[in-house]
């Protein structure tokens, strides 16, 4: 029996580019997908989308992009989905995103929280019951660069 393999896809969204680590952490991310082998598209408002792509003007990482509001309608019917869906959280709206994603995705999600108030976020999720991995970063990506590293890994390692 021949069998057709396609690569899976991962999902990304970003909010509000209003915390610098957001950029690089997502393009970070980007790489890291794109390496265990998934097309990677990235979901965000102008702002956030214009950010990442004037980051890697020559298209190395930043390969697929999309509407934020126009991927959540497409996810919402089912004309969008993904195996995995990262979605970047600074605030309560990101939290909103990460319960919508949940429901709508067919494959995981997994929040990535940034920023001042990471552990107040940290527990809106999990009193939700949604998964995430965080650390207080603002201006320096280091704190969350291993998190996201070893959660690709896992992902990556499921997938197989």
């Amino acid at each position: 029996m021949n069998q057709t393999h396609h690569a899976p896809k991962a999902m990304i969204l970003l909010g509000c580019p209003e915390v610098p680590v957001q950029t690089s952490l997502a393009i970070y991310l980007t790489d890291l997908l794109d390496k265990s082998g998934a097309h990677v598209r990235i979901a965000g408002n102008n702002a956030a989308l214009e950010l990442v792509k004037t980051a890697d003007p020559a298209g190395h990482y930043i390969r697929d992009t999309a509407d934020l509001d126009a991927t959540i309608g497409a996810l919402a019917q089912k004309d969008e989905d993904a195996d995995i869906c990262y979605v970047f959280i600074h605030n309560d709206s990101g939290v909103s995103y990460l319960a919508t994603a949940s429901a709508l995705v067919s494959g995981e999600c997994v929040g990535i929280i940034f920023g001042k108030s990471t552990q107040a976020l940290g527990q809106q999720c999990d009193e939700l019951g949604l998964t995430n991995i965080l650390a207080k970063a603002v201006h320096n990506p280091r704190p969350l660069k291993s998190k996201i590293k070893s959660e690709v890994e896992r992902w990556a390692a499921s997938m197989k």
